[in-house]
Parts: structure tokens; sequence; C-alpha cells
């Protein structure tokens, strides 16, 4: 297969996963859908806090949409391996949002 059709399947990959991620963190920041997270945070997220919890961990994972979907947009643009520095700051950033939420309102 030619580089170029490796590059379009890696970014239709890219851009479902980011509009995936973008779908659930908005579904766990704006509807309280804590049950997308993780079963384990039923028992362990007080009701006082829950809304806080959801809204920090929908953004974790809108952010790892985004920089998955921005990366999908760039592989189609750029067919470099630098089109993936967005997907990894948008990990990275994330997954740290997450283990805040978790480490603050996890009790």
């Amino acid at each position: 297969m030619s580089d170029l059709l490796w590059f379009i399947i890696i970014s239709i990959l890219l851009l479902m996963l980011g509009i995936l991620f973008i779908r659930l963190g908005y579904e766990i920041s704006e509807k309280q859908r804590i049950d997308l997270i993780i079963a384990y945070h039923h028992d362990k997220v007080s009701e006082n806090n829950k809304q806080a919890y959801c809204v920090l961990s929908g953004i974790g994972v809108l952010i790892i949409g985004c920089g998955l979907l921005l990366s999908g947009i760039c592989t189609l643009t750029v067919r470099s391996a630098y089109v993936f520095i967005p997907m990894a700051t948008g990990l990275i950033l994330g997954i740290a949002l997450l283990i805040s939420a978790g480490m603050r309102y996890n009790r």
C-alpha cells in the first residue's frame, strides 16, 4: 500500500477517536454521566463533589479528544511524524486532569 493510503487510514482513525472522546467528554461534564468514567467511582465520589468531579474529568477527556482530532486533521495535511505531537500533548494533559480529579474527589 502506498504512503498516502496509510496516512488517510491513520487520519480517519484519529478523527473517529477524537470525535468519540469529545462526545464522551461532553456527556461526562455537561450531563454528569459519572458512569462513563468507571463504575468504581459511583461509590467513592460524594454527591456534593459529583458535579466538580464530572466537570474536571470531562474536560480531561475533551482535551484528549481535541488532541486526537487535531492530529487527524494534521495527518491529512502535513504527512509527517510531527502530527503526533498534538495527540501526545492532549493525552498528557488529559490524563493529568483525570488523575488530578481522581486524587481530589475519590475518597
